[in-house]
C-alpha cells in the first residue's frame, strides 16, 4: 500500500523489510546490477511499487561523483537571442545525457552571484554563464567555484582566463557600417544599451561587457576606415530598453545635423528606434535607415523588413555545451575560447541614397508623400 502524502517518503530500507530481503539485495534489484535472481527482483520491485518508493537519483549521482546536470545562467530571458541560446543549450546537453538548470539574472550582478551559489548548492557538474559585468567577479574564480568547470557564452572575460564562446561582434558592426556606406550613407549614428547605467548619455560608460564593447569599437573603426566623421551627437548610450532608450533615440534625431542611418546594438534598441520613428511619422527605409543586431522573429514581419547582424547563437550554445562537457570529462585538458563569424542579413530597412542623391532625413512628422521607387541590391536570408 502506498504511503499517504503526509507520511515520510519510504526508503530503500523500508522496501527491503517489506520484501523480506537484505538492503544490499534490494539495492542491486532496484539498480539492476549484480546477481539477483528473477524471483527476488520481482518481489523487490513489487514492494517498491506498493510502498510508493521513489529512488533518490540526485543522491545516487552525487555518490557517483556526478549529477549529470549543467547550470545555465542567462542574462536576459525574453530577449530573442538568449531564448534561442537557452533552447539550444538544453537540446545539446540532452543529447549528451545531461539535464540543465536555468536561472535568469536580468543583467544584475547581485542576481548573478546568487545564481552561482544556487547552482553550486544543486551540485551541477559545470556552468555555462552569460556574465553581466566585467568587474567584481571574484565569485567566478576557480577557488570560489570549488573547481567546477565554467564556460562563458556570448561574452568573454579575458582577465579571468575562462574559456568563452562568442561571436565576432566587431566584424559584425563593421559589416553593418560598410553596408550602409555602400548605399550612400555618410552620417551614421549608434544607439547602445548597456547594463548598470541610469538614464542615457553621450559619454561612453566604463565597464562595457565585451559584446557591446566590440560592437562600439567596430562602429568607430569602420567609420574611421571609411573616412566618415563621427558626430558626438550621433552616439548615445542608455541603461535600459524603456523610456531612456526612447529619449536617447530622440536626442540623436533632434541633433542639429541628424544622421540618415542608425546602427542599433541589439533587438531592443531596434524596437526603440522603430517606436520613435512611428511617433514621428517616419518611414524606416525611406526617412530613416536602420540596421540592428540579433535576428528576431519580428524582423522579417515588419514593413520594411529589418536588416540585421545575425549571431550564430544556436551554434555558439552548442559549442559551449561541448566545451563544458569536455572540461568535465578531462579537467586537466585546457579548453580554448571560440569566436564564430556573424552574418549580415540584408533586407529592406536601409535606403539606397545613391539612387536619389541629396535626400535629407526628416526627424519629425510631415504630410505623407508617395514612396520613392528604390533601387536596392538585396540578399534575402
Amino acid at each position: 500500500m502506498k504511503q499517504s502524502g503526509n507520511e515520510a517518503h519510504p526508503t530503500i530500507s523500508d522496501v527491503a523489510r517489506h520484501a523480506g530481503v537484505s538492503r544490499a539485495t534490494t539495492s542491486r534489484a532496484l539498480s539492476n546490477y549484480g546477481v539477483v535472481n528473477s524471483e527476488t527482483r520481482t518481489k523487490v520491485l513489487r514492494s517498491a511499487e506498493e510502498l510508493g518508493y521513489v529512488p533518490n537519483v540526485l543522491a545516487r549521482s552525487m555518490r557517483a561523483g556526478s549529477t549529470q546536470t549543467l547550470g545555465l545562467i542567462i542574462a536576459e530571458v525574453g530577449l530573442s537571442v538568449f531564448d534561442l541560446a537557452m533552447r539550444s543549450v538544453i537540446e545539446s546537453a540532452s543529447l549528451q545525457g545531461y539535464q540543465v538548470l536555468v536561472t535568469n539574472t536580468n543583467e544584475d550582478l547581485i542576481a548573478e552571484r546568487a545564481s552561482i551559489r544556487v547552482m553550486l548548492e544543486k551540485q551541477v557538474d559545470g556552468l555555462i554563464v552569460v556574465p553581466s559585468a566585467v568587474v567584481d567577479l571574484e565569485f567566478l574564480s576557480r577557488s570560489d567555484l570549488k573547481g567546477k568547470p565554467v564556460v562563458l557564452l556570448d561574452r568573454s572575460l579575458v582577465t579571468l582566463g575562462i574559456p568563452s564562446v562568442t561571436a565576432d561582434n566587431n566584424r559584425g558592426a563593421r559589416d553593418a557600417i560598410e553596408h550602409m556606406h555602400s548605399l550612400g550613407h555618410t552620417k551614421i549614428g549608434l544607439i547602445v544599451v548597456t547594463a548598470n547605467l541610469e538614464g542615457e548619455t553621450g559619454e561612453r560608460p566604463r565597464g562595457l561587457i565585451s559584446t557591446i564593447h566590440d560592437r562600439v569599437e567596430g562602429y568607430h573603426a569602420e567609420m574611421a576606415e571609411s573616412g566618415l566623421p563621427v558626430n558626438p551627437d550621433w552616439v548615445r548610450y542608455c541603461g535600459d530598453a524603456g523610456e531612456s532608450a526612447l529619449t536617447a533615440v530622440r536626442a540623436i534625431l533632434d541633433s542639429p545635423e541628424p544622421p540618415t542611418a542608425l546602427l542599433a546594438s541589439n533587438g531592443n534598441m531596434s524596437l526603440a528606434v522603430l517606436r520613435v520613428a512611428k511617433e514621428r511619422g517616419l518611414v524606416i527605409g525611406r526617412d530613416l535607415s536602420l540596421v540592428g543586431f540579433d535576428d528576431a522573429p519580428w524582423a522579417t514581419v515588419l514593413t520594411p523588413s529589418l536588416t540585421v547582424v545575425d549571431l550564430p547563437i544556436e551554434e555558439m550554445a552548442k559549442a559551449a555545451v561541448d566545451n563544458l562537457i569536455a572540461q568535465i570529462a578531462d579537467p586537466s585538458a585546457e579548453q580554448a575560447s571560440v569566436t564564430l563569424p556573424t552574418r549580415l542579413l540584408v533586407r529592406h530597412s536601409v535606403d539606397d541614397l545613391t539612387a536619389h542623391p541629396g535626400a535629407v532625413i526628416r526627424t519629425h512628422a510631415a504630410p505623407a508623400t508617395p514612396l520613392r521607387t528604390q533601387k536596392r541590391a538585396l540578399t534575402s536570408p
